[in-house]
């Protein structure tokens, strides 16, 4: 779990043999967009909360943009800190709901320009607008999701596997305002043979909601793929339980028993 954030950047003496590190200090970075003859550079700047730990080195924990840390964390030497940052000592997180909303609209702002740049593949300034939303929420299921595919659109199947697969572990992927991108995700994952995943996610899904039918028969489908045979009937049978007018599990599943039949007779 994260640490607690201070307030302001200060510089304190915990130790009583010295002034020690603890504040939030500044990076300037490049940034590279593309690939190949596309590729091109453009300047940020990163937040972290630094603090020095009782071996003399810096441990570095990155800030979104609306001031909470993330996950990403680096401890470097102090030589090569004070190259690298510069305090920030006005720096101070938001903390208030409508601070913090207004990062959330900000981000969506992002993301949905990010989706109208792939939809016309314009797959730089799509990238553009995908980091600048993680920057903010490095969890955001629709920037997430948008730069899987656009790593699929580009063929750099590879970078889709990952984003896909850090994706299934965020809880929000499973929330009712993520269904539709929830649905894409196990299409994606199933097309790509990624079957464990696919199936931990529906397993997740249908855990918060057992009682809709379509995420039974997607759990269905994903069975069929490990060669779960009974289990994805079973899958099937509870589908048409909820919703009796159900063509296509209703369809697949006499195709299974029959499958299964021919089995038990050879």
């Amino acid at each position: 779990m994260a640490q607690e954030l201070k307030p302001e950047a200060e510089v304190v003496d915990e130790s009583g043999d010295g002034a020690k590190i603890a504040g939030y200090y500044i990076e300037q970075v490049k940034i590279s967009l593309g690939t190949g003859a596309t590729k091109r550079k453009t300047t940020g700047e990163n937040i972290f909360y630094a603090e020095e730990l009782p071996s003399g080195e810096i441990k570095l924990s990155l800030l979104n943009m609306a001031g909470k840390p993330t996950s990403i964390t680096e401890v470097i030497e102090k030589d090569e800190f004070f190259q690298r940052c510069q305090p920030k000592p006005d720096f101070v997180p938001p903390d208030k709901s409508e601070k913090l909303d207004k990062f959330k609209e900000k981000a969506d702002r992002h993301a949905s320009r990010g989706n109208l740049h792939l939809r016309k593949k314009e797959y730089n300034s799509a990238e553009f607008e995908f980091q600048a939303t993680l920057k903010i929420d490095e969890e955001h299921v629709r920037a997430n999701y948008g730069m899987a595919k656009l790593h699929l659109e580009k063929g750099e199947e590879e970078e889709a596997k990952k984003v896909l697969d850090r994706l299934t572990s965020i809880e929000a992927l499973f929330e009712d305002e993520n269904k539709h991108v929830f649905n894409e995700v196990g299409i994606d994952l199933r097309r790509m043979k990624m079957f464990d995943q696919a199936l931990d996610s529906y397993r997740k899904a249908l855990e918060i909601n057992d009682k809709d039918p379509i995420l039974n028969f997607n759990m269905a489908r994903a069975l069929i793929d490990k060669k779960q045979w009974l289990p994805a009937l079973a899958s099937l049978d509870r589908a048409l339980e909820l919703k009796e007018d159900f063509p296509e599990a209703l369809k697949l599943a006499q195709l299974l028993r029959a499958k299964l039949e021919k089995r038990s007779r050879a």
